[in-house]
């Protein structure tokens, strides 16, 4: 738990250096574009690793490997991994991660219209 709030922390310093360096001030309305940018790039790569991680590009890629694949390499094609074997880390803290950030650039959209 105590791990998990020094990342958050660390992705709120980072959030606020991106802004000095983008807008060069420190403005709620820049704080909300960055973070946005930030929680959904991290939250689309833990879904899109979820997504891989699963096994559904998995029919896809051994299926083109073995359309494309020339005759003398068909071995070494068979022996390749899946995609959801080679990402096989977890997913789960990476999405709570950038839904963190995102729920925090939430607040902040509700601070700013009220």
């Amino acid at each position: 738990m105590k791990r998990k709030i020094i990342y958050f922390l660390v992705m709120q310093l980072i959030i606020l250096i991106l802004m000095l360096i983008a807008y060069g001030s420190l403005t709620l309305t820049s704080y909300i574009n960055i973070s946005f940018y930030i929680g959904g790039s991290i939250t689309f790569i833990g879904l899109m690793i979820y997504v891989v991680s699963g096994g559904f590009f998995d029919i896809f890629v051994t299926s083109t490997r073995k359309v494309f694949t020339p005759k003398h390499m068909k071995k070494t094609a068979n022996e390749m991994r899946v995609p959801s074997e080679v990402l096989s880390f977890p997913y789960k803290p990476i999405i709570a991660f950038g839904l963190s950030c995102l729920v925090c650039m939430g607040i902040a959209l509700v601070v700013y219209y009220a």
